[in-house]
């Protein structure tokens, strides 16, 4: 397996090692085809996330092509690929890795947590290190969920550790606000749009635990897998059918870039 660090392509173990205070932000992304649907999107977000915590970061050509040779060397065409900026030694580097993308599971298992924040990280960055949300799927999986739910010390529900969450209640679909505490998804915004180029309500709201109690559905949204059906655990699914029936055509329909 190898990686491409400022195009150079390495084996996986001559990695840069971050910086021990440094932030990195990182995409993940999915490919088709030994493509990324979503570039543009991921690179938006990524050149965001790199102002703010003032690490320099310019897209180029050189780097597109070597990501779809890094793709296609690790027989990755249909996987996961990754873009971190490491702050090391110095230097911020480009580090380009790709891995497979592991089972499907239609149905997502939710379980609420508390875990108690203490990392110095902006909450709506995707950076490493990822202390709370590595902590938020332990705890869920250690239940026997597959992802969990954050839950501020307000009571407020604000995303999974992998994922946007939406609550469909009295018929329409309602989803966390971007108020600086949730990460703001790729597929959340591109579902947003397309419901509203259809003139389809959403509503971006503060959500708690009894709006997860009262839903008519559930589902969860990152970028790699689009919508989800999804549960809490231990208890009687919601009707999953409104999650093929709403939110993946809107998915689909999503303007293309």
């Amino acid at each position: 397996m190898t990686i491409v660090v400022d195009g150079q392509v390495l084996p996986a173990d001559r990695a840069p090692v971050r910086d021990p205070d440094a932030l990195a932000p990182f995409e993940t992304m999915g490919a088709v085809g030994g493509h990324v649907p979503l570039w543009r999107s991921h690179m938006e977000r990524i050149a965001a996330a790199a102002a703010r915590l003032h690490l320099p970061f310019a897209l180029s050509a050189r780097l597109v092509a070597a990501a779809e040779e890094l793709l296609r060397t690790n027989g990755h065409g249909d996987g996961i690929l990754r873009l971190s900026l490491v702050p090391s030694g110095g230097r911020v580097h480009e580090v380009l890795t790709s891995r497979d993308r592991g089972p499907s599971i239609s149905v997502v298992t939710l379980l609420p947590t508390v875990v108690l924040r203490t990392d110095r990280a902006p909450r709506d960055l995707k950076v490493e290190p990822r202390p709370f949300y590595d902590a938020v799927r332990a705890q869920a999986q250690d239940g026997g969920a597959d992802d969990g739910i954050v839950v501020d010390r307000d009571g407020a529900v604000l995303e999974t550790a992998v994922g946007n969450l939406w609550i469909r209640l009295s018929g329409r679909w309602t989803t966390p606000p971007l108020d600086g505490r949730v990460l703001p998804g790729i597929a959340r915004a591109r579902l947003v749009a397309a419901a509203r180029s259809v003139g389809r309500a959403i509503d971006e709201r503060p959500c708690g635990l009894g709006d997860l109690h009262r839903a008519e559905a559930l589902a969860c949204t990152n970028a790699v897998h689009g919508p989800r059906a999804a549960v809490l655990l231990g208890t009687t699914p919601p009707a999953d059918r409104f999650v093929d029936t709403e939110l993946v055509p809107l998915w689909r329909a999503a303007a293309p870039e």
